[in-house]
């Protein structure tokens, strides 16, 4: 998941010497596109909302500007930041960009200014959660469910999780593709003949989609396969798709929409949005109130925490007014007290419980979600004080919940699997013995149907030295016309090679003693004969 290439700033204009002023001016940098306009939506909402509920700055009001600039064009961001520092900017709130970030925040540590965004710099606020608590809480859940074997998709080295942390902190066997749109199929493909079946997805909303077109292209949407998702949007897609199928769809979201406030403001902020723009474009800012993209509740809990520093700086401190340039790099004097203040702000916003250390945001709450056949649900949290809390494990170990119907094929051989020959006994209940009553044992557990059947030529499985063909249980598992074996099958290496096996569930721990004569001594050694399961 990415905040997305969005890009805000905020700007005050102070014209009071003795707390805070009655009227600030702020600013914002939003990316110049024709796409959503959530994030500025959500931008002028909270500036609203603020200005109308007089609880936190009661005599105070804010205006805003808003400019536009383009993510790839570092040079003109820079301009209009020194511009609007030269006619008054006391805190700037900088682009999610990674680029343009860092040269705003350059102009901050110069003057001093205040820089709220996702900045890790000095003279910063970072409001998205730290990256190194956002990477254990994946570590978590992998770790939960037992992974020792899956792949990960990323476009950039820099998404939401830290690849090599993730990939020293777990024992498993990881397949990292970076990837783009135009190899997502190809990838999917390469996972699909590996028989990846756990995969991370750690690309931006606007791949998403089409990462998911891909997926049902290369029919990788059944219950076999889990893919855990980086992004905190997931609500946000179509997955209709993918309901029926059983495909285990996993993720975390920073807003949680069963909150009764978080409800309360989406449906102020649609009514807002209405109001505000053409009735045929409302759908383009909000989903019927219903949810909220990550980015947006991020910059609406940036104004706020701004909002909350300045009037704890009020209690006891004068904003003052310093005139700041670019050019002569005179840095303010107020910034640091600013910085201190909003620092040590502690509140509860769309994205949850909020406070910094640091400039690193260490209070929060992950809702750990899944896809269930007709919805998403919350399945458990995670916190940096808690860790992992999963709250409904039978949606990851579900008896009875997938509904699948396996076809397993047997061979005769007491007493693993025997058969009735009676003419009563049909479909499953003409085999017994003990594998059998593994197979139903492990059905009620998994939570699955099975059909039970002999292997046609009655044979385990051996290669042909001269056509390379295998013949048996092992050739209907290699041409897919059985989904499991069960069985005193011995295994081989040359049929491992080929199929899985389970680790053998007996040891028989039959043992013979050799005895032989070599330069006259007696040597005795053992060999251990294992059941051939």
């Amino acid at each position: 998941m990415y905040w997305s290439g969005a890009a805000f700033c905020i700007f005050l204009f102070i014209t009071h010497t003795s707390g805070v002023p009655p009227v600030i001016r702020v600013g914002a940098l939003f990316p110049k596109h024709t796409g959503k306009h959530s994030s500025e939506l959500a931008f002028r909402y909270a500036v609203h909302r603020l200005n109308r509920d007089k609880s936190l700055l009661p005599e105070t009001n804010i205006v805003y500007d808003i400019e536009y600039v383009s993510r790839f064009d570092s040079f003109d961001t820079v301009q209009k930041v020194c511009r609007l520092v030269q006619v008054g900017v006391q805190a700037i709130f900088s682009p999610t960009d990674s680029v343009l970030a860092t040269h705003i925040n350059s102009i901050c540590d110069a003057l001093d200014i205040p820089d709220i965004g996702r900045s890790t710099h000095d003279f910063s606020i970072n409001v998205h959660p730290s990256q190194q608590y956002v990477n254990n809480a994946f570590i978590d859940v992998i770790r939960y469910l037992n992974w020792t074997r899956f792949g990960i998709l990323y476009e950039k080295d820099y998404g939401i999780i830290n690849l090599h942390q993730l990939s020293r902190s777990i024992q498993a066997e990881v397949h990292m593709r970076k990837v783009s749109q135009a190899s997502y199929l190809s990838v999917l493909n390469e996972f699909k003949n590996k028989e990846i079946h756990n995969i991370i997805i750690d690309i931006s909303s606007d791949g998403i989609t089409a990462l998911l077109k891909n997926i049902l292209q290369q029919q990788m949407n059944e219950y076999k396969y889990h893919y855990f998702f980086t992004s905190f949007d997931l609500e946000t897609f179509d997955l209709e798709d993918f309901k029926y199928n059983f495909v285990n769809i996993t993720s975390f979201r920073l807003v949680d929409i069963g909150d009764v406030a978080v409800k309360e403001i989406l449906k102020d902020l649609e009514f807002f949005g209405r109001t505000i723009f053409q009735e045929s474009d409302a759908n383009l800012y909000l989903r019927k109130a219903v949810t909220i993209e990550t980015e947006p509740a991020l910059i609406f809990d940036s104004v706020y925490v701004f909002a909350i520093g300045l009037q704890t700086l009020e209690q006891s401190h004068t904003l003052y007014l310093s005139n700041l340039t670019c050019d002569d790099e005179i840095p303010w004097n107020g910034g640091l007290s600013l910085i201190n203040y909003i620092n040590a702000v502690e509140w509860k916003g769309l994205t949850g419980p909020i406070q910094f250390k640091e400039g690193q945001r260490v209070q929060f709450k992950l809702d750990l979600i899944k896809l269930k056949q007709h919805s998403i649900v919350k399945v458990g949290e995670w916190t940096p004080q808690g860790y992992l809390n999963i709250t409904e494990p039978s949606v990851f170990f579900d008896s009875g919940s997938m509904n699948v119907t396996l076809v397993v094929i047997t061979i005769l051989e007491t007493p693993y699997v025997m058969m009735h020959y009676g003419k009563n006994f049909t479909g499953n209940e003409r085999f017994y013995g003990f594998c059998v009553d593994i197979l139903e044992t492990i059905s009620h557990e998994v939570g699955f149907d099975y059909i039970l059947d002999l292997v046609p030529d009655r044979k385990y499985g051996a290669k042909d030295p001269e056509t390379g063909e295998w013949n048996g249980m092992v050739a209907q598992l290699m041409k897919y016309k059985a989904d499991l074996a069960v069985g005193s099958m011995t295994i081989t290496y040359a049929r491992e090679s080929v199929i899985d096996f389970t680790k053998p569930f007996m040891n028989l721990g039959i043992s013979i003693l050799f005895k032989y004569i070599y330069c006259g001594k007696t040597f005795s050694y053992r060999m251990a004969l294992y059941s051939p399961l």
